[in-house]
């Protein structure tokens, strides 16, 4: 079963073969989306078999095209990790107005070399808010206001959100490479 058109129409008639091959082409990159947003190894586990059970057992949202597939599979990954994280307790974006904030000159991060190991763990120590904001915006590519829509938050505060989160993830950046 190499073809991607003949492992769907396998997958509809409830060929579990078929289902197992859907399986391995999908989990990687749906638990990855999951877990830029959730941030937790068992917990974006837990969203990726979800979203591809649900794919299986709802074969309208199966797509005959790979790639609108892994595209609505994210998608659901996406918006499964943020209900996840709306359960969390303290997850809260506050929709107060807020200042707007001068963003520090990028330039200065240049003479700086992080690894992708560093970047990985420093994005991992910030509060769930900002590593799903920056999740959503830098690996999902929503705008702030889809993230906004999301989260139920206004624009105006995903962007200063985001920008804390950014400023936030330099420091901490600098200060273990200092």
């Amino acid at each position: 079963m190499t073809d991607y058109k003949a492992i769907i129409l396998e997958v509809r008639r409830g060929d579990r073969r078929a289902q197992m091959v859907f399986y391995d082409l999908f989990a990687q990159t749906v638990f990855n989306s999951a877990l830029a947003v959730v941030g937790n190894r068992e917990e974006a586990e837990e969203i990726m078999q979800e979203c591809i059970l649900k794919a299986l057992t709802k074969t309208a949202l199966l797509n005959d095209d790979a790639v609108s597939m892994r595209r609505i599979l994210n998608r659901m990954a996406v918006n499964l990790s943020i209900d996840a994280l709306r359960k969390r307790k303290g997850f809260i974006i506050s929709c107060e107005s807020y200042e707007a904030i001068d963003c520090e000159d990028e330039t200065e991060d240049a003479k700086y070399d992080f690894s992708v190991e560093d970047i990985r763990k420093a994005v991992d120590d910030l509060p769930d808010t900002y590593r799903s904001i920056l999740a959503l915006r830098l690996f999902a590519e929503l705008s702030f206001d889809e993230i906004a829509r999301q989260l139920g938050a206004k624009p105006a505060t995903v962007r200063v959100q985001y920008m804390r989160g950014i400023n936030k993830l330099r420091k901490e950046l600098i200060i273990k490479n200092v």
